[in-house]
């Protein structure tokens, strides 16, 4: 395919997936009103205690973590090798926070979430596996 054209995939895909990264982020905020009452009972039950020191890690952590994220679709826009490995970086360590809580979310959340999952593959082919980060026109 022409570079041209994997370059204007490559910016669409990242713009596809902001928008559903903020998508997410807004359902996240109000998924609790789109869950069954027995799940958002259990919900409200497990995030009932006092806010501690690992929440505001956890807090900072996810906040880097969107932060470097940003920084990184931003390098792909304008076709930075380095953000490439950095997004990658990312994706993989936001993938393993998963493993450290239960998770409860509305069958929205989770089709949103599976396009961003393949959106992110696509960019990361794109990234990794295409001339579209290659120096020159």
């Amino acid at each position: 395919m022409d570079k041209s054209k994997l370059r204007l995939v490559l910016r669409v895909s990242l713009l596809a997936l902001f928008a559903i990264l903020v998508m997410s982020i807004g359902l996240a905020i109000i998924s609790e009103k789109l869950l069954p009452d027995e799940l958002a009972d259990w919900h409200r039950r497990n995030n009932a205690s006092d806010f501690g020191v690992s929440d505001v890690l956890g807090l900072l952590f996810w906040l880097a973590g969107v932060g470097l994220l940003f920084v990184s679709m931003v390098g792909l826009f304008f076709y930075q090798r380095w953000s490439a490995w950095m997004f990658l970086g990312v994706n993989l360590v936001f993938s393993l926070q998963v493993l450290f809580s239960p998770t409860v979310e509305p069958g929205l959340l989770s089709f949103v979430g599976g396009w961003s999952d393949v959106l992110t593959g696509l960019v990361l082919g794109l990234a990794f596996f295409t001339d579209a980060l290659s120096e020159g026109a």
